[in-house]
Parts: structure tokens; sequence; C-alpha cells
């Protein structure tokens, strides 16, 4: 039942964009149109560069940062946040690296017995031996 109201939506859009293809084709050949479509475009950014300083100097006048010295500040965030994260990794690695070495260090000197300990050792086997 839907399916008739949904070919004909089909069949309207079909043709709407058939139209206005042809209408825009003939346009974008159109060197007069392009001439004003070219200033139109010219003028819409003058006015942009217009409202963009004023609004700065209202932004300024305020004390309020404008939108380039926001994006200014977010990239130093950006860039203090990128150094902290690699300081962070390498005090990680660091701390890492010296809870290693004194257990490396352990493990030998609980096998090898102490100079004194040693020295005593000897000397009760010399006194067996004789």
């Amino acid at each position: 039942m839907f399916t008739m109201g949904e070919d004909m939506m089909k069949q309207w859009a079909t043709n709407w964009e058939k139209m206005m293809g042809d209408h825009l084709e003939k346009l974008v050949h159109n060197e007069k149109f392009i001439s004003e479509m070219s200033k139109s475009i010219a003028a819409t950014m003058t006015g942009k560069a217009f409202y963009s300083k004023a609004l700065d100097e209202q932004m300024a006048a305020m004390n309020l940062p404008s939108r380039t010295e926001i994006i200014k500040i977010m990239q130093k965030l950006t860039d203090i946040e990128e150094r902290l994260i690699d300081l962070s990794e390498r005090f990680e690695d660091y701390a890492d690296a010296q809870q290693a070495k004194p257990a490396a260090k352990a493990a030998p000197a609980a096998e090898k017995p102490e100079p004194a300990a040693a020295q005593a050792h000897e000397g009760k086997a010399k006194k067996h031996k004789k």
C-alpha cells in the first residue's frame, strides 16, 4: 500500500535532480553567472574578514582571548601534555630499572658467602686438617 507513495517520491526526487542538474549545468557554463558568483564570494570573504577583525577587537576590549589566542593556548597545552606523558613513561622505565637492579645484585650475593664469613670458614677448615 505504501509502495505506491514511495515510488512516487522516488520518481519526484529523480525528476527534481534531473531538472536541477540541467539548470545548474547551464549556469556553470554561463560566463556572466560565474563572474557574479566570484564577486559575491569575494564580497562575502571581505565581510567575514571585517567581522572577524571587529570581533577580535571587541574581545580584546573586554579582556577576553580571541579564537586565535585560544587555539595557540590549546596547542601549547597539548605540547605540555605530550611532554608530561613522555616524562611519566621515562620515569616508570627508570623506576622499573632501579627495582630490577637490587634484585639482580641480591641473587648473586646470596650464593657467595661474604668475605669475612668465607675467611672464618677457611680458618675452621685449616684447624681440622692439623
